[in-house]
């Protein structure tokens, strides 16, 4: 008897280990940008505390931005719980730059966290040269290494979008995909890319110097893009940073 609950509990434990060892897998870290994965907690030891916070409201399209202090008072208002996410302001030379951090709520260590879905970052001055971006914009660099670019145009805007999509699959970035972005199971090529909203105007003629008004850092795959290609006009094209 003693025996066979002994196997029970072995065997109790290594379902166990086997159903949370994909959470051990990204319960720390970062893609290359050094940001997407990061908990909330993460983001605000190396950023400090916010100026202000953002959330959405969506079955409302409520917009709002809060100081900190006003987190309480603004939940309050809700009809349910919301994830609020941060909002800096930085100066990187003469630049200033607004970045958004977008948070999603995962499941780590069997603890509810919010993790880095996704970043936006504009350019609150002026719009800057596309091959220009990684200088005031580090997180920017691996969209050099061998990206694939797509180009599309942004439904009733004359904006193109493009989007870098780096070659590094890992268990974060599928996780991050299939968690935030897509159920899909047959996606099996996420990985970190950037999204780069040229200025409206901008020619079709792709090069290093379009100007550029936001970068969105986010995870993405070719299959994904694939599947709304028809909607958008997703092409192809030589990545113009090489």
């Amino acid at each position: 008897m003693r025996g066979k609950l002994s196997f029970a509990l072995i065997f109790s434990c290594l379902l166990s280990m086997y159903l949370f060892q994909d959470n051990s897998l990204y319960a720390k870290g970062t893609l290359a940008d050094g940001i997407i994965g990061f908990t909330k907690e993460e983001v605000r030891e190396m950023f400090g505390k916010p100026p202000y916070l953002y959330c959405e409201e969506e079955p409302y399209r409520r917009y709002v931005i809060v100081k900190p202090e006003n987190e309480s008072i603004l939940r309050a208002t809700f009809l349910y719980d919301v994830i609020i996410h941060d909002l800096y302001s930085f100066k990187r030379g003469d630049n200033n730059l607004e970045f958004r951090i977008y948070y999603g709520e995962d499941v780590s260590d069997g603890k509810n966290v919010h993790r880095v879905k996704e970043y936006s970052i504009n350019f609150s001055d002026n719009p800057i040269p596309l091959g220009k971006i990684a200088e005031i914009v580090p997180e920017f660099k691996p969209a050099y290494k061998s990206a694939k670019v797509y180009q599309e145009r942004i439904l009733n805007t004359n904006t193109i979008r493009l989007i870098f999509v780096t070659p590094e699959i890992n268990e974060l970035s599928k996780h991050m995909g299939s968690l935030f972005v897509d159920q899909d199971k047959d996606i099996k090529d996420w990985s970190l890319s950037y999204d780069v909203l040229l200025c409206a105007g901008e020619p079709e003629n792709v090069s290093a110097n379009s100007m550029v008004k936001e970068v969105i850092v986010s995870v993405d795959g070719e299959y994904r893009i694939g599947k709304t290609s028809n909607v958008f006009g997703s092409k192809l094209i030589k990545n113009p940073l090489q």
